[in-house]
């Protein structure tokens, strides 16, 4: 299984510590860049400042609520977001339709928390890139975990 860049962009430390104990639970190789804003992650996705050389993330993991810039601020600062491998997470389903519309975000890639690991896969189904290694853990069952595996709903 190929190793995946991931960003998280959440402020909650127990759901970014969460999350990566899922991904890991899942059979994901990974490494993964947590920002704790916005406006950080903003800075890292067009590669300003001390983010000149930040990797290209394989996937983002954007939480919606985020101090300094929220999730829907960090879309609507970078240029063809629709081009952004994302994958929303949030404590609501409320803002789904809007964020579609304006930024073209499946349906799947819309996570009310809690997460699963069935969200996380539909989430890297969404991508071709991903999609392999979404059937490769699903065929495998690898990493299959209980349901009450999830990330819990801290930052609404």
């Amino acid at each position: 299984m190929r190793s995946i860049k991931i960003l998280l962009v959440e402020d909650n430390e127990a759901d970014a510590q969460y999350l990566q104990d899922v991904l890991s639970r899942m059979g994901v190789s990974y490494s993964i860049t947590v920002l704790g804003d916005g406006e950080s992650a903003v800075k890292f996705l067009l590669k300003r400042g001390e983010y000149a050389q930040a990797p290209n993330p394989d996937l983002i993991f954007l939480d919606l609520k985020l101090p300094k810039l929220s999730g829907v601020e960090v879309l609507e600062a970078l240029p063809a977001s629709r081009q952004f491998p994302l994958c929303i997470l949030t404590g609501s389903s409320l803002e789904r339709t809007e964020l579609k519309k304006k930024f073209g975000i499946r349906r799947i890639a819309y996570v009310v928390k809690p997460v699963s690991r069935e969200m996380i896969l539909n989430c890297f189904r969404c991508y071709r890139h991903l999609a392999p290694l979404a059937e490769e853990i699903a065929v495998g069952n690898v990493g299959r975990g209980t349901p009450a595996e999830t990330l819990g709903a801290g930052s609404l």
